[in-house]
């Protein structure tokens, strides 16, 4: 249920820049207004091959929630309340701890369109140019489960907020890396094979979640953010393998930032097309529209600025910013883009543009950045390495590898072993093979001898799985899911009535335990409930409260801890 504005503030809001960017759009405001100053419903998705999505399922169809409809790609599902509407304590606890163990992602519907335009192959290599907080990063991770996933953030404050979506869900295909995305760092060749560029923006078409923006938006905003867009799109395209495709996508409405941000990369990258979003068949019975390649100028008031040949002295406004035919050029078929308002479909608003690398355009058969401009007339020099430091992610030792695969029982050939001081990671064989250990040419033809991830600045590889603790390895909670099915020693089999003991708190003595069990680390199992426990004197559960309340809710139990 949508629970829109006053009267009165909406003859407010009504006069507003904002209001008018939308009435230049040809949005009909009265519709749209009611919808776009109200809050949006909560939406997720459901993270695919959980053990329990099917109780996971159960609980949201519990509280209300339906899937959404158009979004056939992602399970994903819309509740019959926004973020600060919950009916009661019950649900909003339910959303918030499926979420924090892993269980679902909280993201915004619309957020979700990039990922599914993208189309990955379950094998590729795809970059995020723009990740935090993570929630089409790991859309992204689950799409391609044989691939891989570059997740980069500039920023070091919302890197944590990327490091930590990618924990709780346990995620094993992604590596987080740092880099200003007009600047990413070269790599092996051929380059990557899918890229989503969802840029910084104005973000126009979020007003139902950030209410700040009807008071603060105006049209020098979007175009103050023109250049730093058309940027990082440029870097990404440079890095796109002949053959691969990019996604550029924001949550604004402002043609400035849209389409003609789109006419911009077309001028700077002619090896890339654009190509025809099928939203029929990616996105079935979502509304949207169609991009357009007449946007006016809008003064500062939003008010349409009559064109006479000559560009306007606006804050920012500069002849790329102009439509094609104010600039004299053949329009691109900007149709072939898409834009979803936020009153068609009660959800927020986007743009998203689909390019793609044409081989032909490329015979080197490599990505643009990678082409020497020319030839080498000399032998080529072998670049220094980078210092490691405690922090620095290295190959796991074949000793360390061993250890751990006859503790635990697992395959080393399923994944990439990483060490990072204490810590022990899992990635996709493919950040081993692709990135680590080939060479990298720099611009003069130069290279970094491999077995390295310079120059890209790479901060987490995989998901932290083991823990050194006291010479043994012990398995990290958030990475129970990923050994699953693979664990096969150090697992104690236990009955319900000692796992509830263990539940509410009980710390037994190890000679009093259930079953005779030596000190050290161990998974006790009992049907599909996997607990990691720590044995010394004691039998002590390495679980958190919000893993006991799930299971808690699961049987039906309270749990009291001391």
């Amino acid at each position: 249920m949508v629970r829109a504005a006053e009267p009165g503030l909406l003859s407010e809001l009504a006069q507003t820049p904002l209001a008018g960017l939308s009435r230049s759009l040809g949005i009909d405001v009265k519709e749209w207004l009611p919808i776009a100053s109200s809050p949006l419903p909560v939406t997720l998705r459901v993270t695919p091959d959980r053990h329990d999505i099917e109780w996971t399922r159960k609980m949201l169809e519990s509280i209300g929630g339906e899937r959404i409809p158009w979004m056939v790609a992602s399970e994903s599902w819309v509740m019959p309340f926004s973020k600060g509407d919950y009916p009661n304590s019950e649900s909003k606890k339910l959303i918030t701890i499926l979420h924090e163990t892993g269980r679902i992602t909280r993201q915004e519907a619309v957020s979700m369109l990039p990922p599914v335009v993208l189309e990955p192959k379950e094998s590729d290599l795809v970059m995020d140019t723009c990740a935090a907080p993570g929630s089409k990063a790991t859309q992204l991770a689950e799409a391609v489960p044989n691939g891989l996933v570059l997740a980069n953030e500039p920023s070091s404050g919302r890197l944590n907020l990327l490091t930590t979506n990618r924990g709780r869900l346990g995620i094993s295909n992604m590596l987080i890396m740092q880099h200003d995305g007009r600047h990413i760092g070269r790599m092996p060749e051929p380059g990557v094979d899918g890229i989503v560029v969802d840029a910084p923006c104005s973000g126009t078409a979020t007003t139902r979640k950030n209410r700040e923006l009807w008071r603060s938006w105006t049209p020098k905003v979007g175009r103050s953010l023109f250049k730093l867009q058309a940027d990082i799109a440029t870097r990404a395209a440079q890095l796109l393998r002949p053959g691969g495709r990019m996604v550029y996508s924001t949550c604004s409405l402002d043609p400035v930032e849209n389409e003609a941000v789109v006419c911009e990369i077309l001028q700077r990258c002619p090896w890339l097309e654009l190509v025809n979003i099928d939203a029929e068949r990616l996105f079935p019975s979502l509304i949207c529209h169609r991009g357009r390649d007449d946007w006016p100028i809008l003064n500062e008031s939003s008010e349409i600025v009559d064109w006479e040949g000559e560009i306007p002295k606006l804050v920012g406004l500069s002849e790329n910013m102009l439509n094609p035919y104010q600039r004299g050029l053949t329009a691109p078929d900007l149709s072939k883009t898409i834009r979803v308002h936020q009153h068609d479909n009660n959800t927020g608003g986007f743009y998203v543009a689909l390019f793609e690398h044409v081989a032909e355009r490329t015979p080197e058969g490599i990505a643009r950045s990678m082409i020497l401009h020319r030839e080498l007339n000399r032998d080529a020099e072998e670049l220094p390495r980078r210092k490691k430091n405690r922090h620095s992610t290295i190959p796991a030792s074949r000793e360390i590898i061993k250890e751990i695969c006859e503790k635990w029982g697992l395959n080393e050939e399923d994944f990439a072993w990483w060490q990072r001081g204490k810590r022990v990671n899992l990635s996709a064989k493919m950040a081993y093979e692709r990135l680590y250990k080939p060479i990298v040419v720099n611009k003069k033809g130069d290279f970094w001898p491999g077995e390295d991830f310079h120059p890209l600045k790479i901060i987490h590889v995989g998901q932290p799985t083991f823990t050194d603790n006291k010479g043994i390895w012990r398995p990290r909670q958030e990475a129970l899911e990923l050994l699953r099915n693979r664990v096969s020693n150090s697992v104690v089999e236990i009955d319900e009535e000692t796992m509830v003991l263990l539940l509410k708190g009980e710390v037994p003595l190890r000679e009093d335990f259930v079953t005779e069990i030596d000190t050290g680390s161990y998974i006790l199992k009992c049907e599909d409930y996997l607990l990691p426990v720590w044995v010394a004197a004691r039998v002590s559960l390495m679980i958190d409260e919000k893993e006991k309340e799930i299971i808690r809710m699961k049987l039906g139990i309270e749990i009291e801890e001391e």
